[in-house]
């Protein structure tokens, strides 16, 4: 999320319909802070650093949930996860990542000249707009 903000928050919150409880934002602040991602356990341990005690689970919850409404993506191969640059768009979001230092360059399908909806369509299915495709890459500094 590029303008991150409470309020902003609070509007997908509204916008599907759940509560902006103090541990969710607690999280979502945490996982805003590192621009890097992060796993489940580097998060826990920033917030239990700063005399909160959250244990695993919770952690894994609330990050599940802030998923479902669009504002984080998981790097399921490497287990981290960081904000969405553009959760308000609904397009498949390409998340390329430096697998030396995890850098993430986000962008979308189109921007890459990637047209899903056809390739799909030929076999019968749609594409979920809400999903991301991991991109392993190597970024110029690590190159």
């Amino acid at each position: 999320m590029k303008n991150f903000s409470v309020d902003l928050l609070l509007e997908y919150c509204v916008k599907n319909k759940k509560s902006l409880t103090p541990t969710r934002l607690l999280i979502i602040k945490a996982l805003y802070k590192n621009k890097k991602p992060q796993s489940a356990y580097d998060l826990q341990d920033k917030i239990n650093n700063d005399k909160v005690n959250i244990n695993i689970s919770t952690i894994y919850r609330v990050l599940e949930f802030w998923i479902k409404i669009g504002v984080v993506h998981k790097i399921a191969s490497i287990n981290k996860y960081f904000t969405c640059s553009k959760p308000k768009e609904k397009h498949i979001h390409m998340i390329n990542f430096c697998t030396s230092c995890n850098q993430v360059y986000e962008s979308c399908n189109k921007s890459m000249g990637l047209n899903f909806d056809k390739s799909v369509a030929s076999l019968k299915l749609s594409m979920n707009k809400q999903s991301s495709i991991e991109i392993p890459v190597l970024c110029s500094n690590c190159q």
